[in-house]
């Protein structure tokens, strides 16, 4: 009998098999798993939301890596962050660093062609002064200016900050100049001293044909640019000298400093629309190259002068009766081989416009008005401008007394005679003056001067003229006293008259009285009243002349010894 496990039922031969019951168990979850879970769930999210915020991935070169740290710099815009510096690398060719940086979402939209990037550190420059300070404490950072264009991710940074913002409303202009002088990057343009704009950067890669310099005027002052607006270079200071002594020009402290360029519109020319973004402008030296550049007519004529030109150089004013009319343009020096003699011609461009003809229909501009001017005695000749930098000028005159001459006919120019300096005609006279004096027989006029003064000596020193001068004395002492005894004794004398000149013309005037009354009785056309007046004239005569007596013997009683002093 085969034995079967308990509870295994018995099989068909008739075993008896008893049947176990079976037991099921059912797996739960455990409470530990809870966790992990959550955990994962809370992973799956941050993930989906740093997808979510993840922005595009840029490349940004640089010619240097100061200041930036790879996880730490930060990418900003207005103080709000955009990006993370991720990885900084050197290139292959060694020539600049390449930073990678993880944008944010919201940064696609900023980034186009013309984006501009800059590391933001502290800096010091003329025309912005200090700057980035605030970067001693949080660490430099990148900061970028969004532009317009196609999206794009690779960049190059700027070396220094822009200097105006793409959001700032304005008209860029450009300006052409022969050169630059102290204007650069950041350089302040300003309109009536008020500083309305700067200059964004010039363009050097064709130097023979001047320099192109980018000029921005913020809004509303770019209405104030029209086509006739004159731009110049204010930079630093400007001292100038001429006839008018020093002309000191400054525009600011800044413009000292960092350079800086000018604009105005003339009155007349404010006509028509402001001028429109790259309209070109031409860039003059200084102020007063714009008030030049109004006369556009000018006429070139040569003058020879034999004498001096010390002072005279191109720039120096050409004046007709004290004002300006023209400039020199040209002075140099010749010397004729065959009849050894030096002269130096002088090129002026006299400007037309600047003389106003009055009773005449020709133009100063014509060769014939010229010629008869000339013939009427137009003469040129070099004067001092000013004493003190011994600047010389060319002065036109009319000299009626002049020789004749007619305008002549150079090889390149019209020829306008010329007359001697002044210092010349001052050194004429005076060598003039001496050469008479040379002339004259000094040695015979000293001789007989010294001749002369001998015989003085031989005079004075004579027994006879000691004699003289003893008696003279004398003879004035003794006519001393009697003056003296004159005047004591005609005191009382003068005393007395002037009593009786007083009574004299009481008598005068009661006369005239009775005068009158005679001309009542016999009438003023009777012979007697005529004879009567006349007789009372004289009388009065008479009385006036003791009483001038009377005062003058009083004042000076010598006058009865010497007679009346002259």
């Amino acid at each position: 009998m085969t034995e079967t496990e308990p509870g295994q039922a018995a099989s068909n031969e008739g075993t008896v098999h008893t049947a176990k019951p079976s037991i099921e168990h059912k797996r739960r979850l455990s409470p530990v798993w809870i966790i992990p879970i959550v955990a994962a769930m809370v992973a799956l999210y941050l993930g989906w939301v740093t997808l979510s915020q993840k922005g595009p991935t840029i490349t940004i070169a640089f010619r240097t890596a100061d200041g930036l740290e790879a996880g730490k710099t930060l990418i900003k815009h207005k103080a709000v962050v955009f990006g993370t510096v991720k990885t900084i690398t050197l290139s292959e060719d060694m020539t600049h660093v390449e930073v990678t940086a993880e944008m944010t979402r919201e940064a696609a939209r900023l980034l186009h062609q013309s984006t501009q990037f800059w590391v933001v550190r502290p800096r010091l420059s003329a025309s912005s002064g200090l700057s980035g300070l605030s970067t001693i404490v949080s660490g430099v950072y990148i900061d970028f200016d969004p532009g317009r264009g196609e999206s794009q991710l690779d960049f190059t940074g700027l070396e220094e900050p822009p200097v105006i913002r793409a959001d700032v409303p304005g008209t860029e202009f450009i300006l052409k100049a022969d050169q630059i002088g102290s204007i650069g990057p950041g350089s302040p343009i300003y309109f009536r001293d008020v500083e309305v704009g700067q200059i964004l950067g010039f363009d050097s890669s064709n130097l023979s044909a001047g320099v192109t310099i980018r000029a921005f005027v913020r809004a509303p002052y770019d209405a104030q640019v029209y086509g006739a607006t004159h731009f110049w270079n204010a930079s630093g200071i400007s001292i100038e000298t001429g006839t008018q002594g020093f002309k000191l020009q400054l525009e600011s402290l800044q413009a000292v400093l960092a350079g800086g360029v000018a604009f105005d519109t003339p009155d007349n020319a404010h006509f028509g629309k402001p001028a429109k973004a790259g309209t070109a402008f031409a860039l003059f030296k200084d102020h007063s190259s714009v008030e030049e550049a109004q006369y556009t007519i000018r006429l070139p004529y040569l003058v020879y002068f034999d004498g001096s030109v010390g002072g005279l150089a191109p720039g120096a004013s050409v004046e007709w009766h004290g004002m300006k009319v023209g400039q020199v343009t040209d002075v140099h020096l010749e010397y004729d081989v065959s009849k050894n003699a030096l002269r130096a011609p002088v090129v002026i461009e006299l400007e037309p416009e600047r003389i106003q003809l009055v009773g005449e229909d020709k133009n100063f501009g014509t060769g014939n008005l010229v010629g008869d001017l000339v013939r009427r005695g137009l003469r040129a000749q070099v004067k001092s401008g000013n004493l003190i930098t011994g600047q010389a000028i060319v002065s036109l005159d009319i000299d009626p007394k002049a020789s004749p001459a007619e305008l002549g006919t150079g090889e390149r120019y019209p020829v306008i005679p010329s007359v001697p300096n002044q210092f010349e005609n001052v050194l004429n006279s005076i060598n003039g003056i001496l050469d008479r004096i040379s002339k004259l027989p000094l040695d015979k006029l000293i001789d007989q001067a010294d001749s002369t003064l001998k015989s003085f000596q031989t005079v004075a020193a004579a027994p006879e003229i000691k004699d003289s001068l003893r008696s003279l004395s004398g003879a004035l002492t003794s006519a001393q006293t009697l003056l003296d005894t004159a005047n004591t004794n005609l005191s009382p004398a003068m005393a007395k008259i002037s009593p009786f000149i007083v009574a004299a013309e009481q008598a005068v005037k009661r006369i005239n009285g009775t005068v009158g009354s005679i001309d009542q009785g016999y009438g003023n056309n009777s012979g007697f009243k005529r004879d009567l007046t006349q007789l009372m004239a004289e009388v009065e005569d008479a009385t006036r002349s003791l009483r001038v007596l009377s005062d003058y013997l009083e004042q000076h009683p010598e006058a009865l010894i010497r007679g009346k002093k002259e």
